[in-house]
């Protein structure tokens, strides 16, 4: 049976669409990201960014990054900086705007750790935490499954509409890197590119849509499953 600190943080996390225990009390949202920031069970760390994306959707003008830094002692910021900044990071990945710039005015962005992220997260590879590691891939779908079925929508159909859109962003996640989406939606809206971005596209990106558009791919990979 969980006690102490460990069942109040498990219980909060609940309040922000994490929902491993049900909630007790509203919490500080500042106050839980930081605590968060400190557990070394990476199926809370996991969750990081759903806690984020719902306080900043429900209690943004209460978000405040240097007010939770201020928990935080020097060995434990640069972690949670790599959190939000990760955090800040699948926002823009999953062409949340609104929410990747409310982060940001929050101060939860980091330019300066960018290029890590990018690799991690585009290749899938393990996040060094200092201490410990955070699975990305792990990472990548409790934001899908946590924030989508967890945000409340008016309608039926705007919460289906939503879902599908989460599930293509997510699909094609799986075979894009962040910059060949963008090319790709611009392809797709009908919008101009530049020298560079057409010989780009040409080059790596309409190779994987053919390869994607390929009949027999598709048979295989359908036959594939139904074998498993």
């Amino acid at each position: 049976m969980l006690q102490g600190t460990d069942a109040v943080l498990l219980s909060s996390l609940a309040q922000y669409g994490y929902s491993l225990l049900n909630p007790e009390r509203m919490s500080d949202p500042n106050e839980l990201l930081a605590r968060l920031a400190k557990s070394r069970d990476s199926r809370l760390l996991e969750g990081f960014p759903v806690v984020l994306a719902n306080a900043l959707e429900k209690h943004r003008e209460k978000v405040d990054m240097s007010a939770a830094e201020g928990l935080l002692d020097a060995s434990e910021l640069r972690r949670f900086r790599k959190l939000t900044a990760l955090s800040t990071y699948l926002f823009g990945s999953f062409g949340l705007d609104a929410l990747k710039a409310a982060a940001r005015e929050a101060g939860a962005d980091h330019p300066d750790l960018l290029a890590e992220l990018r690799s991690s997260v585009e290749n899938d590879r393990s996040l060094e935490l200092g201490p410990g590691t955070l699975n990305l891939a792990r990472v990548k779908k409790t934001f899908l499954n946590y924030y989508v079925h967890g945000r409340e929508l008016e309608t039926a159909e705007n919460k289906a509409r939503l879902r599908e859109d989460f599930r293509r962003e997510y699909n094609l996640s799986l075979f894009f890197a962040p910059r060949q989406r963008d090319l790709l939606g611009k392809k797709l809206r009908g919008e101009a590119m530049t020298k560079t971005e057409r010989e780009y596209f040409s080059r790596v990106v309409k190779k994987k849509l053919l390869a994607l558009a390929d009949p027999d791919l598709h048979r295989l990979a359908q036959k594939a499953l139904q074998e498993t």
